[in-house]
């Protein structure tokens, strides 16, 4: 559903909500944490800083940072920021955009499943998603195979 991108970048903005305030983690850091190849990683970091939901740091103790608390972040900021709005828009059976006209035969079920989908990226948070994923922002081996699948992140409680 969303790209490789997209789910290592709420893996590692994940790991940095679980960090300390203040606290700069830097990329190999983040990369080992969240096993998350380092050269794909930069990118990521790199679109998250251009959409201004970090904030780096260069220089010897620099790193990265949340650029706003984490209850701030949505899912959907992150979902956008990385691979705009594709997924609310392509068509689930055929490769083009969804469209009234010519309508493929998911055009009505998914298209409700879509408006949900937002909603629930709307109203969930990166405070959430660290807070599930435990005290140390690691997602576990099973949150890893579903991210790598990208599979949707089950509700939150």
């Amino acid at each position: 559903m969303f790209s490789r991108p997209c789910s290592y970048a709420i893996r590692a903005l994940a790991y940095l909500a679980a960090q300390p305030p203040g606290k700069l983690s830097g990329a190999k850091e983040i990369s080992a944490r969240e096993n998350i190849p380092p050269s794909f990683l930069s990118k990521v970091l790199v679109q998250l800083r251009r959409g201004r939901l970090i904030r780096s740091y260069k220089g010897i103790g620099g790193g990265y940072e949340l650029a706003q608390a984490p209850d701030k972040i949505t899912l959907l900021s992150i979902v956008t920021c990385m691979d705009g709005d594709a997924p609310f828009r392509t068509c689930v059976l055929e490769d083009h955009d969804c469209a009234t006209q010519g309508e493929c035969l998911l055009h009505g079920p998914w298209g409700r499943f879509r408006d949900e989908l937002r909603q629930f990226l709307e109203r969930s948070t990166l405070a959430e998603v660290a807070r599930r994923n435990g005290d140390d922002g690691r997602f576990s081996e099973a949150s890893d195979k579903v991210a790598s699948q990208n599979r949707l992140i089950e509700p939150l409680a």
